[in-house]
């Protein structure tokens, strides 16, 4: 563990600023691909109203050359010559991170760009990799080129947040403190206030790149490369354990909220920690290169589950519900399979969706009921996962869908086209 010269910990900065109303957060950190009121409502298991359009076609310019669009469903906004790579969204706005080194923001109720995130004097100089609201409206985002930056409400002013020494693989926000925590390439997480626009902690122990990183609760766990999950102690940014089990890099992390380990005992109360609350319990599920999806008790350090979910591929992906009932876990995989687990029956197979896709799965979103997956050829589809049922398909583009998000009565997807297809519920 390395500190800062303040030698602060991260709770003496976090200052006692409460998480908006539109804020959504799942074990600490605030949920950047959908709000709470996301896929409430029939209409999201009758599919959008804008399914089937006429025919727009459109020319841009596309990795260098002009290409013709195609658009036959859901509203399509041209966001970036390049391919997107990252998607936070918070009421009506959406942000995008593109490998064009910039950033746009888009009113999805209009389809409309608002703004540019990217000058000569501000901004990133490589491809934008993670990006994340915060809770005043600010938006941190990170990049290829080692750098933080975080972007004012409105306008196109940034801050430099300087101090990593490799690609920055994740950012999150706090959903009640002004904090951000980010993992990198450099093998380290670092800490910064986002009052005082400084770092205040530095955690190393990884021997290789960071890949992804979770809240959960009081503590924080950093999946590596090498496919071991390092957990911190959030308060004071220090090393508490070395969970190891996986084989190849960690692919997927998710906190669980508590009512996954409570399930039928007494599920109201539990339920709260999915909004970010301290628990009793503190679960984390992780997937890797492996194929196998573990689930780890963090207080005891242990690994309670483990399961050969998507064997000869990778776990792509890991989400969970958090409306009223029961929470079911839900993963995609390289496989081209999507699983439900149930963590009231030991997190067994609940449903299992087989070959959803002849290409890929690149993303995942899970709401209250249902779930969508984005393939490589641009086609989205969705699943109730109550029923165990394929409710219906989206034509979203025609490469790779990286990003999904949702508002409360749209979905949008986005990816290697560089467009952002808006469906309306």
């Amino acid at each position: 563990l390395g500190t800062p010269s303040s030698s602060a910990a991260l709770s003496d900065s976090a200052g006692a600023t409460h998480a908006s109303g539109n804020h959504l957060a799942l074990c600490g950190a605030i949920l950047v691909n959908r709000s709470a009121s996301s896929g409430s409502g029939l209409r999201w298991k009758e599919g959008p109203d804008n399914a089937m359009n006429t025919v727009k076609q459109w020319v841009s310019v596309k990795h260098g050359e002009e290409v013709t669009n195609i658009s036959c469903s859901g509203r399509a906004v041209d966001v970036s010559d390049r391919n997107i790579m990252c998607m936070t969204v918070l009421g009506e706005k959406a942000i995008l991170g593109s490998a064009d080194h910039g950033l746009k923001e888009i009113n999805v109720r209009a389809g409309q760009v608002l703004r540019n995130l990217y000058t000569k004097r501000y901004g990133h100089s490589e491809w934008v990799t993670t990006a994340s609201h915060c809770l005043d409206g600010r938006v941190i985002s990170g990049g290829m080129d080692s750098k933080l930056c975080l972007w004012n409400p409105t306008g196109v002013a940034c801050v430099d947040l300087n101090g990593h020494l490799g690609s920055i693989s994740r950012v999150r926000t706090h959903f009640q403190h002004n904090i951000a925590i980010s993992s990198a390439y450099d093998k380290t997480l670092r800490a910064w206030d986002l009052r005082r626009k400084t770092e205040v902690a530095c955690c190393t122990g990884h021997d290789s790149p960071v890949m992804d990183f979770i809240w959960a609760n009081d503590v924080v766990a950093s999946g590596d490369r090498g496919g071991t999950i390092r957990v911190w102690d959030a308060c004071r940014a220090e090393h508490i354990a070395a969970l190891k089990g996986h084989k190849g890099h960690i692919t997927a992390m998710l906190g669980l909220p508590d009512s996954c380990a409570c399930c039928g005992e007494n599920d109201g109360e539990a339920a709260t920690s999915a909004h970010g609350g301290r628990g009793g319990l503190s679960l984390i599920a992780t997937g890797a290169q492996d194929g196998h999806i573990r689930i780890w008790d963090l207080r005891q350090k242990l690994n309670t589950f483990n399961m050969a979910a998507h064997p000869g591929g990778a776990v792509n992906e890991l989400g969970v519900t958090l409306g009223k009932s029961s929470p079911v876990v839900v993963s995609a995989g390289a496989d081209g399979r999507v699983l439900v687990l149930d963590p009231r029956r030991g997190f067994a197979p609940l449903f299992d969706f087989g070959k959803v896709t002849e290409d890929f799965v690149y993303s995942l979103l899970v709401l209250d009921d249902i779930a969508f997956v984005g393939d490589g050829r641009g086609k989205v589809t969705c699943f109730d996962l109550r029923a165990g049922q394929q409710l219906y398909a989206l034509n979203a583009g025609q490469n790779a869908i990286r990003c999904l998000g949702a508002t409360a009565s749209s979905l949008i997807c986005a990816g290697d086209d560089g467009n952002a297809i808006i469906f309306d519920f």
